[in-house]
Parts: C-alpha cells; sequence; structure tokens
C-alpha cells in the first residue's frame, strides 16, 4: 500500500501517542490481591482491576515487585506512582494522598500453634517487615512476643505453618490464599483470634506527575459504578 506523503507526520504522531504515559503500580506478595510470580512478575486481582480503570490507548499500567518497605521507599521518591495499602503503615511516607472509596477491607488475625504456645519459653510472632498492624505490633510487644519480621505476607505464613514461629500475626486473606494454593487445610492445632477490622486504599505519590489523572479517573469510575468498595 502505497502511504502518502501528507499522511506520514500524522502516523508519525500517533505511533508516539500509543503508551505515552506509563504508571508505575507498587506491588508486594500480598495475594490474591499483589501475586509475586518471580521476582520480576507479579499480578493479582488488585492488578488487574487497577490496569482495567486506568488504561486507556494512551496510558499503560506496569506492575513494580518489590517489598512493601523498599515500596514504601519508592513512593516517597515518586518512583512509583501509586499502590493499595491501609491508612495508618507508620513507614508510609507524608507525601501521599488516597483516593476515595476503600479498595477493600481486611481482616487482622493472630494465629497460634494453640497449647504449644504455652510451653514456650520465648514468644515468637511473624510478620511483615514496615508494617505495624494497626498498632497490634506494638500490643504484642508489650505481651512478651519477639517479631520475627519477613519481607513480605507469604514469606511470613511459611514460617509459622513450617513451626518456626509461635504464632502468626496476618491478615487473613494471603493465609487462606497460602492454604488453598498447597492444598493445606487449617490445622486443628490452630488457634485463631480476629483483632481488627481494616479499610486499605489506593495510595498516590504526590510527586506523581499523574497524581490527579489516578484519583480523577478512579473516583469516577467508582462513582459510576456506585461502589463502596473498589474490590465489589
Amino acid at each position: 500500500m502505497r502511504v502518502l506523503p501528507a499522511l506520514i507526520p500524522l502516523l508519525v504522531v500517533y505511533s508516539e501517542a500509543v503508551f505515552s504515559a506509563e504508571l508505575r503500580f507498587g506491588v508486594h506478595n500480598f495475594p490474591p490481591y499483589f501475586v509475586l510470580n518471580s521476582p520480576d512478575d507479579c499480578s493479582g486481582e488488585a492488578v488487574e482491576l487497577t490496569r482495567r480503570i486506568l488504561e486507556s490507548e494512551t496510558v499503560k499500567v506496569t506492575a513494580v515487585c518489590a517489598t512493601p518497605a523498599r515500596l514504601y521507599k519508592m513512593l516517597e521518591l515518586g518512583e512509583v506512582d501509586a499502590t493499595i495499602n491501609i491508612k495508618h503503615t507508620k513507614a508510609l511516607p507524608q507525601n501521599v494522598s488516597f483516593v476515595a472509596p476503600p479498595y477493600a477491607q481486611l481482616s487482622l488475625v493472630l494465629l497460634t500453634h494453640g497449647a504449644a504456645v504455652a510451653r514456650e519459653k520465648r514468644l515468637t510472632v511473624a510478620a511483615i517487615r514496615g508494617f505495624d498492624y494497626h498498632g497490634q505490633r506494638q500490643l504484642l510487644e508489650e505481651k512478651g512476643y519477639s517479631f520475627i519480621d519477613l519481607p513480605d505476607s507469604i514469606s511470613a505464613v511459611e514460617l509459622f505453618v513450617k513451626g518456626r514461629s509461635s504464632a502468626l500475626l496476618t491478615y487473613e486473606a494471603p493465609f487462606n490464599y497460602y492454604l488453598k494454593q498447597h492444598g493445606k487445610p487449617f490445622a486443628t492445632h490452630y488457634q485463631r483470634f480476629a483483632l481488627d477490622a481494616i479499610d486499605t486504599y489506593y495510595v498516590v505519590s504526590n510527586l506523581s506527575p499523574h497524581k490527579d489523572y489516578i484519583s480523577n479517573t478512579l473516583q469516577r469510575y467508582a462513582l459510576s459504578k456506585q461502589l463502596s468498595y473498589f474490590s465489589n
């Protein structure tokens, strides 16, 4: 096919416009919302929904895989544009904004190895490094627990399931996901203590050049669907 000279500039402009904006969405291993398939490949329910809402012919959403501690630093520096988190994590930087409505509500639980805990001289609890769990970390330390901090939710779950910690402080969704993926039942000796129900939100870095686009697009979507939670 012969292309007319007058159309060449238009074709060039269009080709440059495709994916002219890349939104970097921070992801840590927190299934089913965030799933780390490999160090450089992350997906999950929240990633797919975020792409459906924010992507267009000129906007691409790239999932950036990191540990929570690294992710908070990247938000602070504007190296990622957004992620999803609860509001009260102490490690979150100050220069972020939250988008309403919430993404989902998480159930925070303490799991223990039942009667075995009473026999242990040194109580340990597996948890995610950088998470204060809405003040529960401090309360457990005051009760004599020593924390074993792991890079992400699944690392903490694995440590507990293998019997290497007395307890596990976790949001319930990653724990249930782990059991399902590995075909494991909820062991009869586990004891479960419900601690809190906490809303999690889209968090946008104030240094992101796409801050207004992300916030406005998310809010328009929620309003059009009349959502009380994005995950509904």
